[in-house]
C-alpha cells in the first residue's frame, strides 16, 4: 500500500452558520501529482487553506505528511511549499531580495536562489524590482518562492495563471520533474482541464464542498470519448457555482 501525504475525513467547514465544505474526504498518495478540480466556488481554495492551517475545520479533520493540520501546522508549513491564491510580494524589492526573505522567515541559509529562478524559467532577473514584473513573471516567481526551500508537498492554486502556452508546457514539465527527480508530492487545481490530464496520476472532483469522486486519468479516458472535459460536465452537472 502506498503512503499518504494528505488524507481528509469528514472535513467540514463553515462561515456564519453556511457550510461551504461538507462532509469531505480524499486522499492524495506520496510522489504523485493529485488534480483538484471544481467549478469556481466549489471549496477547492478552501479546503487548500485548511490543509495549511490557515483555517481551521468546523468538523473533521485534515493529516499533512502525517502531521494534524491544526495541531501542527507551523511545521506543516515548513514541510510545504504553496501558492494560494493572488501571490504577494514586496513590490520595490528584486525577485533574489523577495526570495531571500522567505528563506529567513523559514530559517534557512544556503539556498540556491538564482538555480531556482532558472529552474522556473525567470534567468537573469534577480535583481529586478518585483513591480516590473508580467503577471506570468509573477506567477513564476511565486513557483520559486513555493520551491525554494526544498518542499516534500506543494499546493499549487491554478499554477499556470497568467503564463503563455510556451509557459504552461514549461511548467507542466517543471512539475512532473520534480516528481520524477525530487519525489515531491504535488496537489493543484487548474481550470485548464488538459493540463490536468496531462499531469496527474489521480483527479479528485469537488462539488459543493463535497470531494464526489477520485479515480485516475485512465479510467476517465475508457468511461468518457470526450475525455476529462465530458467527464467534469458530467460529474458538475448542475452544481452550485457559489461558494
Amino acid at each position: 500500500m502506498n503512503e499518504t501525504a494528505v488524507t481528509i475525513r469528514g472535513l467540514t467547514k463553515a462561515f456564519g452558520g453556511r457550510e461551504v465544505i461538507r462532509n469531505c474526504s480524499m486522499t492524495v498518495e506520496k510522489g504523485s501529482i493529485y488534480g483538484f478540480m471544481g467549478k469556481n466556488g466549489a471549496g477547492k481554495t478552501t479546503v487548500f487553506k485548511i490543509l495549511l492551517g490557515l483555517l481551521q475545520p468546523t468538523a473533521g479533520a485534515a493529516t499533512v505528511l502525517g502531521m494534524d493540520s491544526v495541531k501542527q501546522n507551523l511545521d506543516i508549513l515548513k514541510r510545504t511549499g504553496s501558492l494560494i491564491e493572488t501571490p504577494i510580494f514586496y513590490e520595490h524589492l528584486s525577485a533574489t531580495e523577495n526570495l531571500q526573505i522567505h528563506l529567513d522567515y523559514m530559517g534557512i541559509t544556503n539556498s540556491d536562489i538564482i538555480g531556482t529562478l532558472e529552474m522556473v524559467g525567470l534567468p537573469k532577473v534577480g535583481a529586478q524590482p518585483v513591480s516590473t514584473f508580467s503577471l506570468g513573471m509573477r506567477q513564476r516567481l511565486a513557483i520559486a518562492r513555493a520551491l525554494i526551500h526544498k518542499p516534500e508537498l506543494l499546493i499549487l492554486d491554478e499554477p499556470v495563471n497568467g503564463l503563455d502556452p510556451v509557459g504552461i508546457r514549461e511548467m507542466r514539465e517543471l512539475l512532473c520533474n520534480l516528481v520524477k527527480e525530487r519525489e515531491i508530492t504535488i496537489l493543484l487545481s487548474s481550470h485548464i482541464l488538459s493540463e490536468i490530464e496531462q499531469t496527474a496520476n489521480r483527479i479528485g472532483v469537488i462539488v459543493n464542498g463535497t470531494v464526489v469522486q477520485e479515480v485516475i486519468p485512465q479510467e476517465i479516458r475508457k468511461r468518457y470519448a470526450g475525455g476529462l472535459e465530458e467527464y467534469f460536465m458530467t460529474i458538475t452537472k448542475g452544481g452550485n457555482e457559489n461558494e
